[in-house]
Order: C-alpha cells, then structure tokens, then sequence
C-alpha cells in the first residue's frame, strides 16, 4: 500500500468526514437550514396573527371615521372609567372577549393608549378572553361554563381596577 492509498484511507476513516469520503459541509450549512426553518416558521405567524389582527384593526377604523366608535365610546366611558380606560377600549374588550386575545389588541391599536392603558388593557384580555373557544373548552372539562367565564369576567375586571389604581 503506498502513501496516497494510506491517505485516502485515513480520510474516509476519519470521524468528522461522511462515510463516502466527501469533504464535511457538502451541504447546506446547518445554521442555514435553521435559519430557512425559522424564517418560514416566523411567516406562518405572521399570516395566522394577520388574518385575526387585520379585520379587527379595519373594523375599529371603519367605526372611528364613521363617528360610531365615538358613541359606543360615549356609552361605555362610565363602565371604562373604572380601569382608567377610554371608553372605545369597551369594544376592543368586547372583540378580545369574543374573538380572540390578539384581535382584542389589534381592536385598540387605533385607540392611542398610553403604556398604563395598555397595561391595563392587555392584563383584562390575558385574564378574559375567547369565551366561545374557551367555553366549549370548560365544558369539555367538566367545569360549570357559566361559572367559570362568570368568574374570569370578574377576575379581569378587578385586576383591571385594581392595575388602574396603583400604576
């Protein structure tokens, strides 16, 4: 056996190279595939928030250039005085509550809270939020529905009291 047969040997035996003998990172990069993986992963998010996110922005929008969010507002201010919020925060409560978390936030993003608000705001949506999907849940479990929603209603609302008073 000569000296380039002993090195050829020696290459294909090595632990770091593939058994074929082709040299190490033939392929992708592994931190590009994770970062392929990722990216994809982060667009799908993106979409899945879009789809919930944007008809709640637009419907708030819709009602504030109509002059319809201004009455709601009108008609919900005492109720939100409570939590220190403005009275149009009453339906991005309501859509959190019936939709979902994320189309509650996205209901508000035109509203211009202020970091206290949104404090507040966002701690009643953690606490309360998709009563249909979460009832259904509840029910699923064994739990009594109406209790348990009853109780995260109260829950929200008295966090939300408690957040405007001490912050």
């Amino acid at each position: 056996m000569g000296l380039q047969e002993r090195k050829k040997e020696a290459v294909v035996a090595h632990p770091s190279q593939p058994a074929t003998g082709a040299p190490r990172g033939a392929g992708p990069h592994p931190l590009a595939v994770a970062t392929i993986r990722g990216l994809q992963a982060t667009l799908r998010v993106v979409a899945d928030l879009a789809r919930t996110m944007l008809p709640a922005t637009i419907a708030v929008i819709v009602l504030d250039r109509s002059g319809w969010l201004a009455r709601i507002a009108g008609v919900a201010a005492p109720a939100m005085a409570w939590f220190g919020l403005p009275g149009g925060a009453a339906l991005a409560l309501l859509i959190g509550n019936v939709v979902g978390l994320y189309s509650g936030v996205a209901a508000a993003i035109p509203l211009g809270l202020d970091y206290k608000q949104w404090t507040v705001l966002g701690t009643m949506l953690a606490i309360s939020h998709a009563h249909p999907v979460e009832a259904s849940i509840i029910a699923r479990a064994g739990a009594n529905t109406w209790t348990v929603l009853a109780a995260r209603l109260l829950a929200s609302a008295a966090a939300g009291a408690v957040l405007h008073r001490v912050l």
